[in-house]
């Protein structure tokens, strides 16, 4: 018997945020028959699960191709946009001719172009120096959703280190974001389903700040190698069931205050007082 499991997308299962114009394709091909091997493949790729199911890849197919690649199998539709969703699948043929079909996977793009960003850096007017470390800044945003909710997107990423949390809740369990850069080249950004955390009515959008790589201490240096403070870039896009999409972005109506984290850095370590 031949089947076929774990599709992934530039190395991740149903990944968001994708920016890749050309995405990279894999799978693994399972079988109880000793030797069995992959002689050819067909991807599918449709704009909606319910047409891939139904046999119509409105978006591309690859046709029959003879091969026993099964990674790094770029992605050959039309160009893709800043937020589109692609449903996928492939069929593999082993040598004696068993064809098998996966469950169909999926990946999402992310903000492709510089214009998508609406929103601006903002962080605490306290920057200290290079020996000498500041409070952590705590930065919320309220808001409200009007209407009922389809769908809702985070796009996050800082100068330095990001907890974001949706009324009160974290976004995600990823630690250290976005992770280290060379921050003069490119900073890299996350993206989070936080459909299930906005709620119709008042809002509250909140990040906390750390130094990272890009402020503190890195090696045997001192800190603000990179940036004399942290900053954060965050955009959340609240499609709503009216058709209307909902942003709520970093600006100047932000409000931020110091907390009970008078300290952080990589290697210096943190300072935390419980009483405030």
């Amino acid at each position: 018997m031949v089947s076929i499991t774990n599709p992934t997308c530039e190395y991740r299962s149903n990944p968001l945020g994708i920016d890749v114009t050309a995405p990279r394709l894999g799978w693994q091909l399972m079988s109880d028959q000793p030797g069995a091997r992959q002689v050819a493949y067909r991807l599918r790729a449709a704009s909606d699960p319910r047409r891939l199911c139904s046999g119509e890849a409105d978006l591309w197919t690859s046709g029959l191709v003879e091969s026993d690649q099964s990674i790094h199998v770029p992605y050959g539709g039309p160009r893709l946009r800043s937020r589109q969703r692609v449903y996928w699948d492939v069929e593999v043929w082993d040598e004696a001719g068993t064809s098998s079909r996966s469950e169909p996977a999926w990946f999402e793009m992310g903000l492709l172009r510089r214009s998508d960003w609406r929103a601006r850096w903002i962080g605490a007017k306290l920057c200290g120096g290079p020996r000498s470390r500041i409070p952590a800044p705590y930065l919320r945003k309220a808001f409200d959703v009007p209407a009922q909710i389809r769908s809702a997107r985070l796009y996050v990423t800082a100068l330095g280190l990001v907890e974001c949390s949706i009324n009160g809740q974290p976004v995600g369990d990823d630690v250290f974001v976005p992770g280290w850069t060379d921050y003069r080249q490119r900073v890299q950004y996350m993206v989070y389903d936080v459909t299930s955390l906005v709620s119709q009515g008042q809002n509250v959008l909140g990040a906390i700040l750390g130094d990272g790589w890009a402020v503190g201490h890195i090696g045997w240096e001192h800190r603000q190698q990179y940036y004399d403070r942290p900053r954060l870039l965050v955009q959340l896009e609240v499609m709503l069931v009216n058709g209307r999409t909902l942003r709520v972005v970093s600006d100047r109506t932000w409000v931020h205050q110091f907390g009970p984290l008078l300290e952080n850095d990589l290697l210096m370590g943190e300072a935390y007082d419980a009483r405030l």
